[in-house]
């Protein structure tokens, strides 16, 4: 072998060692990093994986078999992709949180209903199936009035705290001009 040849080859694979290493350091976790990784890794011993890294797991996993040596995209791109998947769990879980609110309202009125038969029971009196239905209104009323009146106070909190914020940015203003 010609020995500038030999030469060459030995500058060369010192350069690539050196390259190597270098990429090797740079790539190194810091310690923050490493305790960072460590407290996630034990938390999702613990507690698992959330329902949402799950779903974007699974997406890079689809991704990796249906697109086999292709980039990964984005997990905004990945999003766009899942849209209607996306869409189909939002509708889902308020589905599901529509019908737990219904049968708490209706736990609350049959608990409301027992009450009032107890009470009636204690004093010896039965009611008719008008006499019900008279009450059955009255609950209704009376919920309405519970909702109206939530409604009320959510929308004058929400005034109060746009008036403190309105005060508090005059005042800002004002102190910025002195």
């Amino acid at each position: 072998m010609n020995p500038s040849l030999k030469n060459l080859s030995m500058v060369l694979g010192v350069i690539g060692s050196g390259c190597l290493l270098w990429a090797t350091a740079a790539r190194a976790e810091t310690p923050y990093e490493r305790d960072q990784r460590q407290m996630l890794e034990q938390y999702q011993q613990q507690h698992g994986l959330s329902p949402q890294v799950q779903q974007a797991q699974r997406w890079q996993q689809e991704w990796k078999q249906q697109h086999p040596n292709e980039p990964m995209p984005s997990f905004g791109a990945l999003e766009k992709l899942h849209r209607s998947e996306i869409i189909a769990n939002t509708n889902e879980g308020f589905a599901k949180g529509r019908a737990a609110r219904q049968a708490e309202l209706q736990h609350n009125y049959e608990l409301s209903r027992q009450n009032q038969a107890r009470m009636l029971a204690a004093q010896g009196i039965t009611w008719s199936k008008q006499q019900w239905d008279a009450w059955n209104k009255q609950y209704d009323l009376a919920m309405r009035q519970q909702a109206n009146d939530y409604l009320k106070a959510v929308a004058q909190a929400g005034e109060m705290s746009r008036t403190e914020m309105a005060r508090e940015e005059d005042a800002r203003i004002r102190a910025s001009r002195n």
